[in-house]
């Protein structure tokens, strides 16, 4: 007989991913279809000023303190992935709270808010 603990560990630890000890926020993990939905052909309003469009050819096209850089983006499973030009692919899950996504930027620990999901490129990031 299998041990059940087995089955609940995997989940737990994908769901402490998205506790936040001193916030009333409860993000749920969403899945790589939804995250690709979400994210594909999209701009991102990062914290700390950062914009990053997900252009549909898994091209990542950012800007930050008015410098542009480059990278990919892919969805692996039900983690969100990008690599910058030249360093290694960093993952997350991906949470939803109402209309609000989290996810962990540049492999910390902590996830971090999102502060908007615009359509297409309005920024027009290259």
């Amino acid at each position: 007989m299998p041990n059940p603990l087995s089955r609940i560990l995997p989940v737990a630890a994908a769901l402490s991913l998205f506790c936040l000890a001193a916030c009333a926020v409860h993000p749920v993990p969403i899945s790589g279809g939804e995250i690709k939905a979400t994210l594909e052909d999209h701009t991102a309003m990062l914290p700390g000023g950062f914009a990053e469009y997900y252009a549909p050819d898994g091209k990542l096209h950012g800007m930050s303190d008015g410098q542009p850089y480059q990278g990919t983006w892919e969805v692996r499973g039900d983690t969100f992935c990008t690599a910058l030009d030249g360093d290694p692919a960093v993952c997350s899950q991906v949470g939803r709270d109402g209309d609000t996504l989290y996810w962990s930027l540049d492999g910390e620990k902590k996830i971090s808010k999102v502060s908007t999901i615009l359509p297409g490129n309005p920024k027009n990031l290259k």
